[in-house]
């Protein structure tokens, strides 16, 4: 098992005095961006935006103490406040005080399960999300969410529904379109725009946000039926612990677990990214584990949603001269300071204008570079890619993680299933052996056969391995000696230990020679352990191909059979 580790006290250690300006400045900034940002995906989640700011502090206090990532700045994010809503909205649970209840049980749920697999090593289930799926996942969910926001960039009422239920209502809805909502929200998405080509270290959310108040204030467009937030509550959150009931907790941890599993990898994935190489390896996937389920877990008492990291804040957060996990601690402060004095200036706050917010942040999600590049290089990839997106989209996003996640298992299978198997031969002029349908000078001889089969022999392929063997031997009319090239099979199983023992006896039957080289040590072991060099014959294993070729051409002389048979069994 693992156990808790405080990368904080090694950063305390090693601080030095001159950072501090470096943590200040970014500390803040990330402050800045994250009043307008969390009160957004509160919104997006379905809680009260005040809901934002109180999932900023005690997620990110912990994950101070516990993360590993010097840059990542946990809080409110996208994709997990989608999964809240859509799942909650899928149970039909609408009440707001159940609603809200629901909320909070899904944070402590999802940081139980991230407490547990960092606590039981499974950091390592990361590896299994290929990148297409998540890509596609992501894809997916961006456009989800920009259809959950058109309804409030519109001033279009829309009940919630799947998504082909909420095209057709914004199909039959559509000529109530509220001018002055969609003016306010379209002006919200160009200023954000612009600033953020000028420079991402603007607070152009924070001054969005302020401009629209204003405006809405003052021309009283309120009256003229454009949203607005109201009161927002005043004071730091107290404790509160989630209601629980087994009913509950069974609807609810599908989509907890799926949190869990997708914020972990969200975090470990910004981590690493936004790290120095040199310094990548200092992400600790279970100590992420630990630090995030602490945050969400604890979190959950103290009124926070499902929590995650941010790209844009973590990037914006080593841009502005993080230098360690310290900027958090001004973070906390502007938040703190926000939520003390300032929220009732957030009461003309138009909620077109976090949709806004979203519309812009979840835009930079999308990665049409990256989808040409699969379809360019492998349409496999594209298509799991593709299906994933699509899933998530129309069906929902629970349902797209766990396409993806089924069509990565599938493919892992089908790849282990069908490897690559290729018929190699000597290039002329040269020692070297190359595929013979990649290489015009690698000339095979009809009398001798080569193979390379790259993969462990298992049981799922033996099958493919003789039926190539099979369509191999056809090219050759006077076929004397099959040579195997077993460098990449570095395992083998029983059944296809049988499966070569029936495959010698029937080449014996023929009088074909059958010859192994480059014979690795696992697969040395089991051969020795089931007497597999004796059935063969020793004098039919070769360290290198050279060595096997002119042995079958009857020019051979003895190899280092030291070499050949060495075995730990």
């Amino acid at each position: 098992m693992s156990y808790i580790k405080f990368p904080f006290v090694q950063q305390i250690k090693n601080y030095q005095g001159d950072q501090i300006l470096g943590d200040l400045i970014a500390g803040l900034t990330v402050g800045v961006m994250l009043i307008p940002q969390g009160m957004a995906y509160a919104f997006l989640a379905g809680v009260p935006p005040v809901y934002g700011l109180y999932a900023s502090l005690v997620p990110l206090f912990i994950y101070m103490l516990f993360g590993t990532s010097r840059f990542s700045t946990i809080g409110p994010a996208a994709i997990s406040a989608l999964l809240v809503l859509t799942s909650l909205n899928q149970l039909g649970i609408s009440e707001p005080e159940a609603y809200l209840n629901a909320v909070f049980v899904i944070a402590l749920l999802s940081g139980i399960i991230q407490l547990l697999m960092g606590f039981f090593r499974l950091g390592f289930i990361v590896n299994f999300i290929s990148q297409p799926v998540l890509k596609g996942f992501i894809l997916g969910a961006a456009l989800t969410i920009i259809l959950s926001q058109i309804k409030h960039l519109l001033g279009i009422p829309l009940e919630s529904g799947s998504t082909i239920s909420t095209l057709e209502q914004l199909i039959l809805k559509i000529d109530l379109i509220n001018i002055y909502t969609l003016s306010v929200g379209l002006a919200g998405i160009l200023i954000l725009i612009l600033m953020k080509r000028l420079d991402k270290r603007i607070p152009s959310q924070l001054i969005v946000v302020g401009l629209s108040m204003a405006v809405i204030a003052v021309f009283r467009l309120d009256v003229l039926n454009v949203d607005i937030l109201g009161v927002v509550p005043k004071g730091l959150p107290g404790f509160h612990s989630p209601t629980l009931n087994m009913d509950l907790i069974q609807a609810l941890l599908p989509v907890s677990a799926t949190i869990a599993l997708i914020t972990f990898i969200e975090v470990y994935a910004i981590g690493v990214s936004l790290e120095e190489k040199s310094k990548a390896k200092d992400i600790v996937p279970d100590q992420e584990l630990i630090a995030m389920g602490l945050g969400k877990t604890i979190g959950s008492f103290f009124q926070a949603f499902p929590t995650s990291a941010s790209f844009s804040r973590s990037a914006v957060n080593k841009e502005a001269g993080s230098k360690s996990v310290l900027s958090g601690i001004f973070t906390l402060i502007l938040i703190i300071l926000t939520l003390l004095f300032l929220t009732p200036y957030f009461y003309f706050m138009p909620k077109a204008i976090l949709a806004s917010i979203i519309l812009v942040a979840i835009t930079g999600l999308i990665d049409p570079g990256y989808i040409k590049l699969l379809w360019r290089t492998d349409r496999r990839d594209f298509i799991m890619f593709s299906v994933t997106a699509l899933v998530t989209f129309l069906v929902g996003v629970q349902q797209g993680i766990l396409t993806g996640v089924v069509l990565s298992v599938f493919l892992i299978a089908y790849s282990i299933s069908y490897p690559h198997v290729a018929e190699i031969a000597l290039v002329q002029g040269t020692k070297v052996f190359r595929n013979i349908d990649r290489f015009d000078r690698a000339q095979k001889e009809d009398r001798i056969m080569m193979i390379r089969f790259d993969a462990p022999l298992t049981y799922s392929n033996v099958p493919y391995f003789l039926k190539k063997l099979k369509q191999f031997e056809a090219r050759h009319s006077n076929l004397e000696c099959v040579i195997l090239n077993a460098s990449a099979i570095n395992h083998i199983d029983s059944t296809s230990v049988e499966a070569v023992r029936h495959l010698v006896e029937d080449y014996k039957e023929k009088n074909i020679r059958f010859v192994i080289t480059n014979l690795r040590g696992p697969v040395r072991d089991k051969f020795k352990q089931t007497g597999m060099f004796e059935f063969i014959g020793t004098d039919n294993f070769f360290a290198e191909d050279y060595e096997a070729l002119l042995s079958c051409e009857g020019k051979g002389t003895d190899p280092d059979r030291d070499m050949v048979f060495q075995s730990n069994k």
